[in-house]
């Protein structure tokens, strides 16, 4: 269990932590959160309302703070993602907050949202497990993806790793006949460089970076295999299909593609 789960009841319940950047304090720990994964305001309030389901603990020294960020943790209480806040302050009196076994929700004013609107659930099943099998995303319908690439690179990032690639098998296969989005592209690519829950970039300009990276770290080539790629031609568009492959061959990556 990690420092910031000691003295939290129950702390496999808790999924979300906020905490205060410059104490490293908890300010609310709860099992759920409701209108931070909300979709995009074209004109956006200066503030927002977001609420704790079920607090486990709340601090009562601090009624707010200037740099708060909100950890994601698992099961066992250690931190898989984290977003970056800002201000926050409760819109609560403290000394109201009942004690004990009761879970209230609680509200907190923030300064802006979570547009991937499918991350809290994604959130919730990597809290339980990470993603050990091939293809966990592509069970899910394809408006979830953009959630799903998100909370990759998200955990990805905040678990220290870098852009780069860590699996040493020297072939790595992408399926067109699982995806029909860009960012299913992008979930696939990652998944077959760097495993289950791998990243390998989330548009164009971020797999480049990937691959600079694995030049200059010495990392392990690869051959990529990309098959059914007459499929992935048709959903995606030859354009961005075609500027995908040059981008391989430009970083001296050997493609094989198998149109059906």
């Amino acid at each position: 269990m990690s420092p910031e789960s000691e003295g939290i009841d129950d702390a496999q319940d808790v999924l979300y932590r906020l905490v205060d950047q410059e104490s490293g304090k908890v300010l609310i720990a709860a099992e759920d959160l409701l209108n931070y994964f909300v979709e995009e305001d074209p004109e956006p309030p200066e503030t927002v309302t977001v609420t704790f389901v079920r607090a486990h603990q709340v601090g009562r020294a601090r009624r707010k703070t200037e740099h708060a960020e909100l950890q994601v943790v698992d099961r066992q209480g250690e931190t898989i993602g984290v977003y970056y806040l800002g201000r926050v302050v409760a819109a609560f009196r403290h000394e109201l907050v009942p004690s004990g076994a009761d879970r209230p929700d609680l509200d907190y004013s923030f300064g802006h949202t979570c547009e991937y609107i499918r991350a809290g659930e994604i959130w919730r099943r990597w809290a339980r497990s990470r993603p050990v099998e091939h293809g966990e995303w592509a069970g899910h319908p394809s408006d979830w993806q953009e959630s799903w690439l998100h909370v990759v690179q998200t955990a990805w990032f905040d678990s220290g790793r870098n852009a780069t690639r860590y699996e040493t098998a020297g072939t790595a296969v992408v399926d067109g006949s699982g995806f029909t989005t860009r960012e299913g592209f992008y979930c696939a690519l990652g998944e077959a460089v760097n495993g289950p829950g791998g990243y390998f970039g989330s548009n164009r300009d971020a797999v480049f970076d990937c691959l600079r990276t694995m030049r200059r770290d010495g990392a392990a080539p690869f051959r990529l295999v990309w098959r059914n790629s007459a499929a992935s031609r048709e959903a995606l568009g030859g354009d961005f299909t075609d500027s995908v492959l040059s981008l391989f061959e430009e970083s001296g990556v050997e493609t094989e593609l198998s149109p059906g």
